[in-house]
């Protein structure tokens, strides 16, 4: 492994890895706040409608999220590949 390799595995570990999974907890948490505001507000269409749109940004900011990280993990196995 020379020092270019050792480099980008540190900065996976230990920057990446660490801000996926706070960024993926936030999002969660969005969506669960929308789900929870949702469920409390069923009788008021105003708060209602407002819940469901923190339900869809936070599965949405998900799916980008989830993507992302999906996308650096290919390209960082496709890395090993030319070895």
């Amino acid at each position: 492994m020379n020092s270019g390799d050792q480099l980008l595995s540190k900065i996976m570990t230990e920057i990446f890895t660490p801000l996926y999974q706070v960024a993926v907890g936030i999002s969660i948490l969005y969506f669960l706040y929308g789900v929870a505001k949702y469920v409390v507000d069923l009788n008021n269409p105003e708060k209602k409608t407002d819940g469901r749109s923190h339900l869809l940004w936070g599965m949405f900011g998900l799916l980008i999220i989830l993507s992302v990280g999906g996308i650096f993990n290919f390209f960082s196995g496709m890395a090993t590949w030319f070895q």
